[in-house]
């Protein structure tokens, strides 16, 4: 006498239904992956332009170093973002202050992952850097 096999196949039916759920799980955690990446990259790019501000010795020259160094940076690291602004708080460049930059940068999603997800996210990084106590003033 032959066993009833009334489970034969099911492993086969439960696979189907359950990869494309599988799939998207993976896919959202390399959205969320490159998500984080790409606020590492926001501070990063932050810290750079605060520190090429702090080494300037007028307000307009840092200014312009710190949104020259963010554009750099941005393009070096790859983060694809069309506009970004970079918010300077100098404190007057005196030794021993602090120069803060916050850069912030709208990323299309589609172009951060790479799996065509519509929308847009902005990143947004900050960094403080001390100036350098022994310099002389402008």
């Amino acid at each position: 006498m032959r066993p009833r096999n009334g489970d034969r196949g099911s492993a086969s039916v439960e696979l189907a239904v359950l990869t494309p759920g599988l799939l998207a799980f993976a896919l959202l955690m390399v959205l969320a992956g490159r998500v984080v990446d790409a606020r590492s990259t926001a501070d990063e790019v932050a810290h750079s332009a605060a520190r090429a501000a702090s080494l300037a010795r007028t307000v307009p020259a840092a200014v312009a170093a710190a949104e020259g160094t963010a554009a750099r940076s941005l393009a070096e690291h790859g983060l694809g973002c069309g506009d970004h602004t970079v918010t300077l708080d100098h404190g007057g460049l005196d030794p021993g202050g602090a120069v803060t930059a916050v850069v912030e940068c709208r990323v299309d999603l589609s172009g951060l992952t790479g799996l065509g997800v519509p929308g847009s996210y902005t990143v947004s990084g900050s960094a403080t850097v001390v100036v350098d106590t022994f310099r002389g003033r402008a």
